[in-house]
Protein backbone atom coordinates (compact mmCIF):
# COMPACT_ATOMS: atom_id res chain seq x y z
CA UNK A 1 0.00 0.00 0.00
CA UNK A 2 2.84 2.57 1.11
CA UNK A 3 4.76 1.32 -2.20
CA UNK A 4 1.30 2.25 -4.43
CA UNK A 5 0.99 5.69 -1.96
CA UNK A 6 4.74 6.36 -2.81
CA UNK A 7 4.09 6.12 -6.65
CA UNK A 8 0.86 8.40 -7.04
CA UNK A 9 3.02 10.97 -4.78
CA UNK A 10 5.53 10.59 -7.71
CA UNK A 11 3.81 10.54 -10.84
CA UNK A 12 1.42 13.68 -8.95
CA UNK A 13 4.44 15.69 -8.85
CA UNK A 14 6.06 14.51 -12.17
CA UNK A 15 2.83 16.05 -13.94
CA UNK A 16 3.23 19.04 -11.82
CA UNK A 17 5.98 19.66 -13.08
CA UNK A 18 5.59 19.12 -16.67
CA UNK A 19 2.09 21.27 -17.30
CA UNK A 20 4.08 24.85 -16.46
CA UNK A 21 6.95 23.54 -18.43
CA UNK A 22 3.45 22.72 -21.67
CA UNK A 23 2.00 25.65 -20.70
CA UNK A 24 5.25 27.93 -21.20
CA UNK A 25 5.86 26.44 -24.77
CA UNK A 26 2.35 27.20 -25.68
CA UNK A 27 2.68 30.46 -24.88
CA UNK A 28 5.70 30.54 -27.09
CA UNK A 29 4.10 28.91 -29.46
CA UNK A 30 0.72 32.08 -29.51
CA UNK A 31 3.46 34.64 -29.04
CA UNK A 32 4.91 34.35 -32.55
CA UNK A 33 3.25 36.06 -35.70
CA UNK A 34 4.31 34.12 -39.74
CA UNK A 35 3.74 36.59 -41.63
CA UNK A 36 4.51 36.58 -46.05
CA UNK A 37 5.46 39.02 -47.85
CA UNK A 38 5.35 39.75 -51.60
CA UNK A 39 6.31 41.89 -54.39
CA UNK A 40 6.43 41.95 -58.55
CA UNK A 41 8.45 44.26 -60.37
CA UNK A 42 8.02 44.41 -64.36
CA UNK A 43 10.76 44.93 -66.56
CA UNK A 44 11.21 45.79 -70.55
CA UNK A 45 13.40 42.32 -71.93
CA UNK A 46 15.82 43.21 -73.80
CA UNK A 47 17.68 39.93 -74.19
CA UNK A 48 16.10 36.58 -75.95
CA UNK A 49 17.00 32.83 -75.67
CA UNK A 50 16.10 31.10 -78.66
CA UNK A 51 16.86 27.38 -80.16
CA UNK A 52 17.06 26.73 -83.90
CA UNK A 53 18.43 23.41 -85.56
CA UNK A 54 17.37 20.82 -87.62
CA UNK A 55 16.29 17.00 -88.56
CA UNK A 56 17.63 14.99 -91.15
CA UNK A 57 17.16 11.17 -92.27
CA UNK A 58 19.47 9.04 -94.01
CA UNK A 59 20.02 5.13 -94.84
CA UNK A 60 23.03 5.66 -92.79
CA UNK A 61 24.40 7.55 -90.32
CA UNK A 62 27.14 9.29 -92.18
CA UNK A 63 24.56 10.02 -94.61
CA UNK A 64 21.84 11.40 -92.04
CA UNK A 65 24.66 13.07 -90.55
CA UNK A 66 25.95 15.07 -93.53
CA UNK A 67 22.60 16.34 -94.19
CA UNK A 68 22.75 18.12 -91.12
CA UNK A 69 25.94 19.31 -90.28
CA UNK A 70 25.16 21.29 -93.98
CA UNK A 71 22.43 22.78 -92.50
CA UNK A 72 23.83 23.76 -89.38
CA UNK A 73 27.12 25.46 -90.89
CA UNK A 74 24.02 27.36 -92.94
CA UNK A 75 22.24 28.20 -89.81
CA UNK A 76 25.55 29.74 -87.95
CA UNK A 77 26.79 31.35 -90.80
CA UNK A 78 23.36 33.13 -91.81
CA UNK A 79 23.28 33.96 -87.88
CA UNK A 80 26.97 35.57 -87.56
CA UNK A 81 25.36 37.66 -90.57
CA UNK A 82 22.99 39.27 -88.31
CA UNK A 83 25.45 40.28 -85.84
CA UNK A 84 25.17 37.57 -83.88
CA UNK A 85 28.94 36.69 -82.16
CA UNK A 86 29.96 32.75 -82.31
CA UNK A 87 29.99 32.57 -78.53
CA UNK A 88 26.61 33.33 -78.05
CA UNK A 89 25.78 30.09 -80.13
CA UNK A 90 26.12 26.91 -78.47
CA UNK A 91 25.08 23.37 -78.99
CA UNK A 92 22.13 22.50 -77.14
CA UNK A 93 21.32 18.92 -77.82
CA UNK A 94 22.40 16.41 -80.58
CA UNK A 95 21.07 12.64 -80.64
CA UNK A 96 20.73 10.04 -83.45
CA UNK A 97 18.43 6.91 -83.52
CA UNK A 98 17.08 4.41 -86.23
CA UNK A 99 13.36 5.42 -87.21
CA UNK A 100 11.39 2.19 -88.46
CA UNK A 101 9.15 2.21 -91.13
CA UNK A 102 5.69 -0.04 -91.18
CA UNK A 103 3.29 -1.00 -93.73
CA UNK A 104 -0.01 -1.36 -92.45
CA UNK A 105 -2.41 -3.93 -94.41
CA UNK A 106 -5.59 -4.79 -92.99
CA UNK A 107 -4.82 -5.82 -89.40
CA UNK A 108 -1.22 -6.89 -90.01
CA UNK A 109 1.65 -4.64 -89.74
CA UNK A 110 5.09 -5.49 -91.58
CA UNK A 111 8.56 -3.61 -91.27
CA UNK A 112 8.83 -2.04 -94.91
CA UNK A 113 12.23 -0.08 -93.91
CA UNK A 114 13.81 2.09 -91.41
CA UNK A 115 16.14 5.64 -91.58
CA UNK A 116 18.72 7.01 -89.25
CA UNK A 117 17.50 10.22 -88.11
CA UNK A 118 19.90 13.08 -86.69
CA UNK A 119 19.02 15.83 -84.56
CA UNK A 120 21.00 18.82 -83.74
CA UNK A 121 19.84 21.77 -81.62
CA UNK A 122 21.84 25.60 -81.36
CA UNK A 123 20.90 27.84 -78.43
CA UNK A 124 21.00 31.18 -79.75
CA UNK A 125 21.60 33.76 -77.16
CA UNK A 126 20.23 37.44 -79.22
CA UNK A 127 21.41 40.08 -77.09
CA UNK A 128 18.95 42.56 -79.30
CA UNK A 129 15.79 41.53 -78.98
CA UNK A 130 14.93 43.84 -82.53
CA UNK A 131 17.25 41.16 -84.37
CA UNK A 132 14.78 37.86 -82.70
CA UNK A 133 12.46 38.03 -85.76
CA UNK A 134 15.26 38.05 -88.36
CA UNK A 135 17.44 35.43 -86.42
CA UNK A 136 14.35 32.86 -87.09
CA UNK A 137 13.86 33.66 -90.78
CA UNK A 138 17.61 33.18 -91.32
CA UNK A 139 17.41 30.32 -89.43
CA UNK A 140 14.19 28.64 -91.35
CA UNK A 141 15.53 29.90 -94.34
CA UNK A 142 18.98 28.07 -93.61
CA UNK A 143 16.90 25.03 -93.86
CA UNK A 144 16.25 25.21 -89.88
CA UNK A 145 13.00 22.91 -89.50
CA UNK A 146 12.91 22.75 -85.81
CA UNK A 147 12.48 25.95 -83.97
CA UNK A 148 11.31 26.71 -80.56
CA UNK A 149 12.02 27.54 -76.52
CA UNK A 150 12.18 31.26 -77.60
CA UNK A 151 12.13 33.54 -73.96
CA UNK A 152 13.08 36.74 -73.13
CA UNK A 153 15.02 38.11 -70.23
CA UNK A 154 16.56 41.08 -68.86
CA UNK A 155 19.44 42.23 -68.35
CA UNK A 156 18.94 43.82 -64.72
CA UNK A 157 17.04 41.19 -63.38
CA UNK A 158 19.66 40.30 -60.77
CA UNK A 159 19.62 43.97 -59.18
CA UNK A 160 15.69 44.33 -59.57
CA UNK A 161 15.53 40.83 -57.69
CA UNK A 162 17.39 42.66 -54.42
CA UNK A 163 14.87 45.18 -54.75
CA UNK A 164 12.05 43.52 -55.40
CA UNK A 165 13.01 41.65 -51.84
CA UNK A 166 13.68 45.04 -50.01
CA UNK A 167 8.95 45.79 -51.07
CA UNK A 168 8.60 42.09 -50.00
CA UNK A 169 10.26 42.37 -46.40
CA UNK A 170 8.19 45.72 -45.58
CA UNK A 171 4.97 44.10 -47.25
CA UNK A 172 5.50 41.39 -44.68
CA UNK A 173 6.25 43.75 -42.12
CA UNK A 174 2.79 45.99 -42.80
CA UNK A 175 0.86 43.41 -42.99
CA UNK A 176 2.47 41.91 -39.60
CA UNK A 177 2.02 45.48 -37.88
CA UNK A 178 -1.72 45.45 -38.73
CA UNK A 179 -2.56 42.52 -37.73
CA UNK A 180 -0.41 42.94 -33.96
CA UNK A 181 -2.10 46.46 -33.98
CA UNK A 182 -5.85 44.61 -34.40
CA UNK A 183 -4.86 41.75 -31.49
CA UNK A 184 -3.95 44.62 -29.16
CA UNK A 185 -0.41 43.71 -29.62
CA UNK A 186 3.14 44.85 -31.37
CA UNK A 187 5.73 43.46 -33.24
CA UNK A 188 9.08 42.47 -31.71
CA UNK A 189 12.18 41.24 -32.61
CA UNK A 190 12.32 39.12 -36.02
CA UNK A 191 12.94 35.60 -35.21
CA UNK A 192 13.45 34.17 -38.54
CA UNK A 193 13.75 35.55 -42.11
CA UNK A 194 12.79 32.80 -45.51
CA UNK A 195 13.15 33.77 -48.80
CA UNK A 196 11.11 31.96 -52.04
CA UNK A 197 13.52 32.01 -54.92
CA UNK A 198 11.75 32.29 -58.63
CA UNK A 199 12.39 33.52 -61.87
CA UNK A 200 10.21 34.33 -64.31
CA UNK A 201 11.02 34.73 -67.73
CA UNK A 202 8.39 35.96 -70.71
CA UNK A 203 8.40 32.77 -73.04
CA UNK A 204 6.36 34.57 -75.91
CA UNK A 205 6.97 31.52 -78.31
CA UNK A 206 7.28 28.39 -75.80
CA UNK A 207 7.12 26.15 -78.90
CA UNK A 208 7.64 26.91 -82.60
CA UNK A 209 8.24 23.49 -83.43
CA UNK A 210 8.84 22.33 -87.43
CA UNK A 211 8.67 24.60 -89.77
CA UNK A 212 8.92 25.27 -93.32
CA UNK A 213 11.46 27.20 -95.64
CA UNK A 214 8.75 29.53 -96.39
CA UNK A 215 8.27 30.64 -92.83
CA UNK A 216 9.19 33.94 -93.62
CA UNK A 217 8.76 37.60 -92.18
CA UNK A 218 7.62 36.79 -88.55
CA UNK A 219 6.64 38.62 -85.91
CA UNK A 220 7.66 38.49 -82.55
CA UNK A 221 6.29 40.75 -79.40
CA UNK A 222 8.50 40.55 -76.42
CA UNK A 223 6.81 41.79 -73.83
CA UNK A 224 8.01 41.83 -70.50
CA UNK A 225 9.63 39.78 -67.88
CA UNK A 226 8.35 39.66 -63.82
CA UNK A 227 10.43 39.59 -61.07
CA UNK A 228 9.03 37.89 -58.42
CA UNK A 229 10.02 38.22 -54.93
CA UNK A 230 8.56 36.19 -51.48
CA UNK A 231 9.65 36.24 -48.21
CA UNK A 232 8.13 34.76 -44.84
CA UNK A 233 9.13 36.69 -41.74
CA UNK A 234 8.26 35.27 -38.11
CA UNK A 235 7.70 37.81 -35.76
CA UNK A 236 8.01 37.80 -31.85
CA UNK A 237 5.29 39.10 -30.30
CA UNK A 238 4.53 41.42 -26.77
Amino acid sequence: MKKLICLALALALMLSLALPALADKDVEDMSKLVITGNAVISLEADTATLEVGAQTRGKTVAEANQDNIKIIDAIILEVEKLGIEKKYITTSNYNVYFEQDYSVVGTAQSLINGSFVVNNMLRIKINDITKVSAVIDAASAAGANNIHGLSFQSSKYEESYLEALKEAVLDAKTKAEVLALVNGMSLGRVLKVESLDTNSYNYAMNYVGTMAKEAMDTTILSGNVLVNATVTLTYELK
